[in-house]
């Protein structure tokens, strides 16, 4: 069996700022909570340059890489 590494985005619920920069950039993969948290929902819906681009933005640092076993 093999066992493959995806990096998929995530954040960090405790850093985010609630801006909606992520939200505003990528609407297919980042959404608002109803507490004003920014969360992920489609975690593939967009290519990996741009997910990259919206961590690299973020202004206070909360969206990061995760690897998950597929």
């Amino acid at each position: 069996m093999i066992i493959m590494m995806i990096k998929v985005p995530r954040i960090n619920r405790y850093e985010c700022a609630g801006c909606g920069l992520c939200t505003l950039s990528l609407p297919e993969v980042f959404r608002l909570t109803p507490e004003g948290i920014s969360e992920v929902y489609g975690p593939t819906n967009a290519k990996p340059a741009a997910v990259q681009k919206v961590i690299d933005d973020c202004p206070v640092n909360c969206v990061h890489w995760f690897k998950a076993n597929n």
